[in-house]
């Protein structure tokens, strides 16, 4: 059995286009001790990123949005923020090649959904936890 994860205290960009689960996801990482910035779009994501002061230490973003998908974001963010870590979150993956593709080129942790709030908080704190290079 997995041991519970330590409360949270880093900072986590969530990016998610569907309301219902943007709102669950952050309510349920800031009970945990995160500081969540929130975003419904990559763009918007580039924003806040770019008007945050402090450290980012995750972005936890779904790949399939309109306008600009994860992987793109990633890409973006990664270039002036090298030490963030990425958790990819979607429910494509079965049904796009795409997608697929795009997750295992990226080499990035992803959750598939639906998930529970338990896996979605471990997996954070794993990807967290995982020393960068």
């Amino acid at each position: 059995m997995a041991q519970p994860p330590t409360k949270g205290h880093e900072t986590i960009l969530l990016v998610e286009d569907e309301p219902a689960i943007r709102e669950l996801m952050a309510r349920r990482l800031t009970r945990l001790g995160y500081t969540v910035l929130i975003a419904p779009t990559g763009r918007h994501a580039l924003d806040v990123a770019e008007q945050h002061i402090g450290p980012i230490h995750l972005l936890l973003a779904d790949v399939v949005m309109p306008r600009m998908d994860g992987f793109t974001l990633d890409a973006k963010l990664s270039a002036s923020l090298p030490e963030l870590k990425v958790l990819f979150i979607t429910g494509e993956s079965g049904s796009s090649v795409s997608v697929r593709g795009g997750l295992k080129e990226s080499g990035r942790p992803f959750l598939l959904k639906p998930f529970t709030p338990d896996e979605l908080e471990l997996k954070i704190r794993e990807v967290l936890d995982t020393p960068t290079d």
